[in-house]
C-alpha cells in the first residue's frame, strides 16, 4: 500500500520509497526513512497528505506520498 492510501489516524511504516537518491536524502532530512513509524494525520484522498512522525509533522505532495510504499 502506498502513503497516499492511508486514511486519516491510520499508523504504518515505511517499507520502500519509489524515488531518486537527491528525493532520498531530503526525505531522510525530514525524518523519513525506511522503518519509520509515521501516522497520518489528514488525508483527503486528493492534494497534499499531513502526517506525524515521532514529533515532526510533514507536508507530502500527492505524487511524492504515491512513491512511498508502507505497511
Amino acid at each position: 500500500m502506498t502513503l497516499s492510501k492511508l486514511r486519516k489516524g491510520t499508523k504504518a511504516k515505511i517499507i520502500k520509497i519509489l524515488e531518486e537518491k537527491d528525493i532520498k536524502i531530503k526525505l531522510t532530512s525530514l525524518g523519513l526513512s525506511i522503518n519509520t513509524e509515521i501516522v497520518m494525520l489528514k488525508n483527503d484522498f486528493v492534494g497534499a497528505v499531513i502526517l506525524a512522525a515521532g514529533e515532526n509533522r510533514i507536508i507530502l505532495g500527492r505524487d511524492l506520498a504515491n512513491n512511498i510504499e508502507v505497511v
